[in-house]
């Protein structure tokens, strides 16, 4: 159930909304970059070695540390110099959407579901430079990897969110890592437990690690839950309503 106050910040926020924006280029504009960043890296790989390909995970992991510190320490903490980092997601982003309404009407909400095509750009740019430093320091191959996978795991992070602020799950339910990372970011937008709980968006390996998570269970069990809440932290307020989480 939809409060007063989300509402009534729903109907201001879309007020404000430019009237030539397009969600749906907003969104082929992430992936239009993102992929044209993954196809070019990869168009430089030559005959990798094991050691090459092993920067792939590597990064994957630092990929998602570094998504649970920016969530945890900086969209969630007015951080001097980020503020308006923390004011569109702290005071936008879980005002529009909740734990009781978690889920987008129509494409322009996109403008606050997906960051501006600017952030991709910039991350993409951290990326290229530790790409550069570690392919003079190991390989060239190495270095690419390092690009390709900054730039799925970006694109990832953007699917997965895209994911959790959907009506329909009829097919999401069905799919690994994907029912995962729904349950468990509809559960950070419980406002009892945002700041402190559920901090990963793609996959639950750091909430895991620095024990953030709403869950007690193993990395396989976060990995791989779903939407059980057989394992969610007693004494806990309740993340979510089967309904919430069914889009029912």
């Amino acid at each position: 159930m939809m409060s007063d106050r989300q509402a009534a910040f729903r109907t201001a926020y879309r007020a404000q909304i430019a009237p030539a924006y397009h969600g749906l280029i907003h969104v082929a504009l992430i992936y239009l970059i993102g992929g044209s960043a993954l196809w070019y890296a990869a168009r430089h790989i030559h005959a990798p070695t094991v050691a090459d390909i092993a920067v792939v995970p590597a990064a994957m992991i630092l990929a998602n540390l570094f998504e649970w510190f920016l969530h945890a320490k900086v969209m969630h903490r007015p951080v001097r110099g980020f503020m308006g980092i923390y004011n569109r997601h702290t005071l936008a982003h879980h005002v529009f959407f909740t734990q009781d309404a978690p889920y987008h009407d129509t494409a322009r909400d996109y403008r606050i579901v997906f960051f501006p095509p600017y952030a991709l750009i910039a991350f993409l740019a951290m990326a290229s430079a530790g790409g550069a430093i570690l392919g003079a320091v190991w390989s060239a191959n190495a270095g690419w990897f390092a690009v390709c996978t900054a730039a799925g795991m970006y694109m990832n992070y953007e699917f997965f969110h895209w994911c959790c602020h959907v009506r329909d799950d009829r097919i999401l339910r069905h799919l690994p890592f994907v029912n995962t990372i729904r349950r468990h970011h509809i559960a950070h937008h419980d406002t009892a437990i945002m700041m402190t709980r559920n901090m990963n968006l793609t996959y639950p390996f750091a909430d895991w690690l620095f024990g953030t998570s709403d869950l007690n269970t193993g990395l396989l069990g976060h990995l791989f839950n779903g939407y059980d809440t057989r394992f969610v932290r007693p004494g806990q307020p309740k993340a979510q309503s089967r309904t919430a989480v069914a889009g029912e």
